[in-house]
């Protein structure tokens, strides 16, 4: 008889090691054997993991496949963490008859460009967006765009080569700046379309929620807003707040999350979604079918001790979710080097509020700054519990004083 696990697919190592350590006999992970080659923690037993060139996406389907017969499992389900394994998971999924997003909707929802413009012709609210896919279309974006705006690849993951420009002339010079980065990036499965997006810009309350689509409704797990720093690099978020300290119109977002998952082909599924708030109205930014991640998991976790990779992995099983009903306010501010160097350690001075810290780079690790490299500067996270008599933001800042990146 089979083993029966979830089949994690295409997760960084750090996340296979926090998933394997709690859940290490009912998951098989599928892993980029270029991103295990870098990593230096822990690895998943070879039974437990497979590892695979994941930019050949036929390849890995039948090395998945071939492993699993190999040491006899079999897959009561299909899960996923990173936006630029999505598309493998649901070629597998096809392939296995594994209940997971369709390939059309992922790519839809993956292509910010794409998604935007659908969003846009169904009267879904985002900012007002133009494809560029050429210096042609910068030229005559001029006609339509709202400056400022902000200039984005076409798909990708979080701040990275995203910027704000002010007119034409500066859009042209970061249209050739990031196409450029892009060409030669080393995860080409994160960039697979050469091409940006010019989005209007809306100055608003950033949030995202992590929720689940199904029967036609929207359940929200979680909503957290946003606490961010423009002088690091645009759109850097600096910490989270969980629950939001802000007042959110929930049923209007959910009746907006419904609609723009159905316009891009979604109809059942586990979501991340970014959006904006101004002047009471919603704007879609970014919607994908897993959990959000950096420090979110470990936010939650201290909030309402709500798992989220217990969660997924039950969700890819069953189809259902248990979603806590006690959300206690919590942040958690991500600790990010200010300067390039080698890290010698982290000073971080106590606090009776702060309840978990996570040191994700040891010493030595070379720090490069954006927009050379956006993710080398990301140290760690502090979550702490806030004083509910006091302005969260301004213990955001507090504890954010408390920590220092040395160096060697």
């Amino acid at each position: 008889m089979r083993e029966m696990r979830v089949l994690v697919t295409g997760s960084t190592p750090d996340y296979n090691e926090i998933i394997h350590q709690r859940y290490g006999s009912e998951t098989l992970f599928l892993t980029d054997k270029n991103q295990s080659a870098e990593w230096n923690g822990f690895k998943p037993p070879k039974k437990d993991e497979c590892l695979f060139d994941l930019r050949d996406i036929s390849g890995a389907v039948e090395a998945i496949i071939k492993h699993a017969e190999t040491h006899n499992i079999g897959f009561s389900g299909i899960t996923c963490f990173d936006c630029e394994a999505l598309p493998l998971a649901a070629r597998i999924a096809e392939r296995l008859g594994l209940r997971f997003s369709p390939l059309a909707a992922i790519e839809n929802a993956r292509s910010k460009a794409g998604s935007h413009l659908i969003w846009q012709t169904k009267s879904i609210p985002c900012p007002h967006t133009i494809k560029l896919f050429s210096p042609d279309d910068v030229e005559q974006a001029e006609k339509t765009a709202k400056f400022p705006a902000v200039i984005k690849p076409a798909t990708g993951s979080g701040s990275e080569l995203v910027f704000l420009v002010k007119d034409i002339a500066e859009t042209a010079e970061k249209y050739l700046y990031i196409t450029d980065r892009i060409g030669c990036h080393p995860n080409q499965r994160m960039y697979p379309t050469c091409g940006c997006t010019l989005e209007e810009y809306i100055e608003g309350d950033e949030f995202s929620c992590d929720w689940v689509m199904k029967d036609g409704q929207a359940e929200i797990i979680r909503i957290a807003e946003k606490v961010r720093d423009d002088s690091l690099s645009f759109g850097t978020a600096l910490a989270y707040i969980v629950p939001p300290s802000k007042p959110l119109d929930t049923e209007k977002l959910k009746k907006i999350l419904v609609n723009g998952a159905r316009t891009l082909g979604f109809s059942e599924m586990i979501a991340m979604t970014d959006f904006l708030v101004k002047d009471g109205e919603i704007y879609l930014i970014e919607m994908t079918p897993r959990f959000g991640g950096d420090c979110l998991p470990d936010t939650v976790m201290a909030s309402a001790g709500f798992d989220i990779f217990r969660a997924a992995l039950d969700y890819a099983a069953d189809g259902e979710i248990s979603v806590p009903d006690l959300w206690l306010t919590t942040a958690s501010v991500r600790i990010l080097a200010d300067r390039k160097g080698s890290l010698d350690r982290v000073d971080i001075q106590p606090d009776e509020r702060i309840i978990f810290t996570r040191i994700e780079r040891e010493k030595g690790h070379k720090i490069v700054l954006p927009p050379e490299n956006y993710f080398s500067r990301i140290i760690g996270h502090v979550v702490f519990r806030p004083d509910e008599k006091k302005c969260v933001h301004e213990q955001i800042r507090e504890i954010r004083s408390k920590i220092s990146v040395e160096y060697a």
